[in-house]
């Protein structure tokens, strides 16, 4: 009788294929998804760059960089409030290729809140703008429409028209010659994670409040009649950092059962927590200590009138940063409070070195 051989694998070695397969999939797949990361944070730097020229373009035109944010009413008859505004990054859409976004707005009339001024802007203040949305934020384009932030610098608060020590504030303008620290050191732009759609769990990216403050001099719920901090350092580097971390240790304790999901809700809004930001807490809350992205003194879980403003992102280790002078950076979680306090300020005369951040 006649031997027949056999073709084909056997158990042990169909199982080994498989195994190897396996292992090849669980090397390459980080590696995929490295690059495709550091595709998206490639655009992201990009987006920031088209910001920076958006603001230097407008400085050229009007000597000085955009409001922080305006001041127009929202409905009729005409009724001002100090959260009824256009931000900056809505002034300078002509300098973005954005012109025919630019001309359908009645800037006669602020977006935010609702009423008139909502009615005869929707269609502008609802569209979406690529180059302000960051790509490796999955919030960004679904919840709200911006990434990316103008800075405050080291002012706990702004919309009351006060000075800030930032680049942006609120009815403030300010130009190349104010920024005394140099604008390769002065933080124009950071970026943030848009609040995640739910407002009931405690997401990172989401906001919070804190019942009370140690912070002499700031407003407790936000109304123009309580003083403004215009700049934390101005008590001295060792309070100011006592203050900031006993806010966070109480802001992370709210974030549990009290959070809002506004952040980075429209780039057309003024608002602090919607287009604003401010350098007080280092990148990502300072490398995980502030569990959240915005925190509101003594009202309200939401990000709108918030007292902090986080630059918070996807990005491995640290965020993007949009300097005065166009460059873009990249800040690490790990930066000193002091480090994020000088490149926020416009005028301190800190000197920075480059390794330190």
């Amino acid at each position: 009788m006649r031997n027949r051989s056999r073709s084909g694998f056997t158990l042990i070695e169909l199982l080994v294929v498989i195994a190897i397969i396996a292992v090849l999939i669980a090397l390459l797949l980080p590696a995929v998804q490295a690059a495709r990361e550091a595709a998206r944070r490639a655009q992201c730097v990009n987006n920031m760059k088209q910001i920076g020229l958006g603001i230097h373009n407008y400085h050229s035109t009007n000597n000085s960089f955009p409001l922080g944010a305006s001041l127009q009413p929202n409905t009729w008859p005409f009724a001002q409030q100090n959260w009824s505004c256009w931000s900056a990054q809505a002034l300078m859409l002509p300098y973005l290729e954005q012109q025919p976004l630019y001309s359908a707005i009645n800037f006669n009339y602020a977006p935010a809140n609702g009423g008139v001024g909502y009615a005869v802007n929707s269609t502008a203040y609802e569209s979406k703008i690529a180059s302000f949305l960051c790509p490796s934020d999955g919030n960004a384009g679904t919840v709200g429409n911006n990434s990316y932030h103008a800075s405050m610098g080291t002012s706990l608060y702004s919309t009351c028209g006060g000075d800030v020590s930032g680049l942006f504030g609120f009815q403030q303008t300010y130009s190349m010659a104010d920024v005394k620290d140099g604008s390769s050191n002065t933080i124009a732009y950071c970026e943030s994670l848009v609040g995640a759609r739910s407002s009931n769990t405690p997401y990172r990216e989401n906001s919070t409040e804190t019942a009370s403050s140690p912070w002499t001099g700031a407003p407790k719920s936000g109304a123009c009649n309580s003083p403004e901090l215009s700049d934390i350092t101005s008590v001295g580097a060792a309070t100011a950092i006592t203050n900031i971390k006993s806010d966070i240790a109480s802001c992370n304790t709210f974030m549990a059962t009290a959070n809002g999901n506004q952040r980075g809700n429209h780039w057309g809004c003024g608002a602090p927590g919607y287009s604003m930001c401010n350098t007080i807490i280092p990148p990502n809350g300072g490398g995980g200590q502030a569990r959240w992205n915005a925190c509101r003194i003594g009202c309200c879980a939401q990000a709108q009138h918030a007292h902090y403003q986080n630059s918070l992102s996807n990005h491995s280790g640290g965020a993007n940063v949009l300097l005065g002078d166009g460059s873009v950076k990249f800040i690490k979680d790990s930066t000193a409070f002091q480090t994020w306090w000088a490149l926020g300020t416009r005028g301190n005369g800190e000197v920075i070195d480059a390794s330190s951040y």
